[in-house]
């Protein structure tokens, strides 16, 4: 296997800018790794953040659980301003491991 590819395999499969590393290129690398932490660490409070809102409301209210409530609960909760975080994020997520995955195969070609 060449080492673009198994670059590409590495940010794909393993994390984003590991092949990066593996190429020697460590700044490019650890800047992938460090915006996927981030957008990683948005996400997941994001979401936390919006469970508590939940579990706290269906303590509130009494009520047992289970997925309907919950599934009732969380839309009726979860702001429109909410939603388009999430999917901003998600899209972000989405967009810096594919580019990453581009980079390091281009950049295991050199």
């Amino acid at each position: 296997m060449n080492q673009s590819t198994k670059a590409a395999l590495l940010s794909a499969l393993v994390f984003p800018g590991v092949g990066q590393i593996v190429n020697g290129h460590k700044k490019r690398g650890w800047s992938f790794i460090g915006l996927m932490m981030v957008i990683l660490y948005l996400l997941i409070s994001k979401i936390m953040q919006q469970a508590s809102m939940v579990i706290a409301e269906m303590q509130k209210k009494g009520t047992p659980i289970n997925v309907e409530e919950i599934a009732k609960l969380s839309s009726e909760l979860v702001s429109f301003s909410d939603n388009m975080f999430l999917n901003i994020a998600l899209l972000l997520l989405i967009v810096t491991w594919i580019v990453s995955i581009i980079d390091a195969y281009r950049s295991g070609k050199k």
